[in-house]
């Protein structure tokens, strides 16, 4: 039976965990974390899901970063970070009130959260001296057994276990279909942007999950690896990079995937005009014929937590008919051909 006193505050970037009062197990599809009984949730980074969780919640962090356009917000967090300085803040002083048992963040990167030394000179300072949980997936594998850390810390270990089996399960079904149904065959190329100017291919799970789901991303390749080290065949690329549209017109992708880091489906479409009325974008294969599909990658794509087995499901299913048992029909995606100010 699990402490009702604890308490987790999460100063990580979109990582949530609150209170369920029906001694189950409940999903939020977010940065390593699980919904789960009896803990909670009572302070935040940038939580923005599940809205009925975190709407209410004190928000923790600021930002030195403001959104302007694709290219602007790269010059900032460059010239930001040449300073040696992070791009968040954290109000200390709210942080000690909450008097939190745990507090989970990250230290994979540090454009999306708050930078762990500054989280763990705060935990250090503060009277209750809290248990830090960091986080530094850099594969699905990594993510799911964050989920079972994570359990484990809060004291609620079998429930970690049980939701990362389950969507283990779900891994493994879409790796079999694969292996089943497209053994043999050439795998579309499939670009992963995750920022549109400059262009950032994606990186870590991403290239892996693109691959698990029978495609490849060959810009940017996931690792290969053995089942006995605890994967699906392979393991994550290395971080996210800038590539020139020279790159990325050699390379002539059959399936084009825009799901910048942070942003929504509005931003997202508003971003995107950058890229469609130059010439090199206009001669690619996947624009020619109709496969460039726009996502909400703040959701879906680049947050390391268990919707990533979604985005998994449904990469398989525009490139190869998976049937997801409806995981799919609410994916937050449109085709660049669909969207009304491009056609």
């Amino acid at each position: 039976m699990t402490d009702p006193q604890i308490k987790l505050i999460v100063v990580l970037s979109d990582v949530r965990t609150c209170k369920n009062t029906n001694n189950d197990v409940h999903q939020y599809y977010d940065s390593d974390n699980v919904c789960m009984v009896d803990v909670e949730h009572v302070g935040s980074h940038e939580c923005d899901f599940p809205v009925d969780h975190v709407q209410d919640l004190p928000m923790l962090t600021s930002s030195t970063i403001s959104f302007t356009t694709s290219s602007d917000v790269d010059r900032q967090v460059r010239e930001h970070l040449n300073t040696g300085q992070g791009l968040y803040s954290v109000d200390a002083g709210l942080l000690s009130s909450l008097r939190p048992d745990v507090i989970v963040t990250q230290s994979l990167c540090k454009v999306c959260s708050v930078d762990f030394c500054l989280v763990e000179k705060l935990a250090l300072d503060m009277e209750c001296q809290p248990k830090v949980v960091d986080t530094n997936p850099q594969d699905l594998e990594g993510v799911l057994s964050d989920i079972e850390r994570i359990g484990k810390a809060i004291g609620l270990e079998e429930a970690g276990l049980r939701v990362r089996r389950k969507l283990e399960d779900r891994v493994e079904r879409v790796v079999r279909y694969v292996n089943a149904h497209k053994e043999g065959t050439a795998r579309p190329r499939v670009l992963m942007m995750e920022w549109t100017d400059p262009i950032f291919v994606g990186g870590h799970w991403t290239p892996q999950i693109i691959h698990m789901a029978g495609g490849e991303h060959p810009l940017n390749l996931p690792e290969s690896c053995s089942k006995e080290d605890g994967c699906w065949g392979v393991a994550g690329a290395g971080h996210s990079f800038t590539v020139t549209p020279e790159q990325v017109a050699a390379c002539d992708p059959d399936v084009v995937i825009i799901a910048p880091c942070g942003l929504d489906m509005t931003s997202t479409i508003r971003e995107t005009r950058t890229l469609v009325e130059e010439s090199w974008w206009k001669n690619l294969k996947a624009v020619r014929e109709g496969r460039v599909w726009l996502v909400d990658g703040n959701h879906m794509f680049n947050r390391p937590g268990p919707r990533l087995v979604d985005a998994l499901e449904w990469i398989c299913w525009i490139l190869h008919g998976f049937d997801s048992s409806g995981s799919v029909e609410n994916f937050p995606a449109k085709k660049l051909e669909d969207i009304s100010c491009y056609t």
